[in-house]
């Protein structure tokens, strides 16, 4: 895996996408397991490729339910 070529996701661009605020996208760090790359307290991203398997992991948790 080359991790200069990936794509990055910032957490305000995470806020805009899904129309939550900063509480949300934390909370789904610590209580569902987005994996987030902190570079700075000011600087947090996440890779495309783990946002998806986060979205194919919710769905497929919901679908179970």
């Amino acid at each position: 895996m080359n991790t200069q070529n990936e794509e990055r996701i910032s957490k305000q661009q995470l806020m805009k996408m899904y129309r939550v605020d900063r509480t949300t996208i934390e909370s789904w760090v610590k209580e569902r397991g987005l994996p987030i790359i902190e570079i700075s307290s000011h600087k947090k991203y996440v890779r495309r490729e783990d946002l998806i398997d986060f979205e194919n992991r919710l769905m497929k948790n919901k679908t179970e339910l």
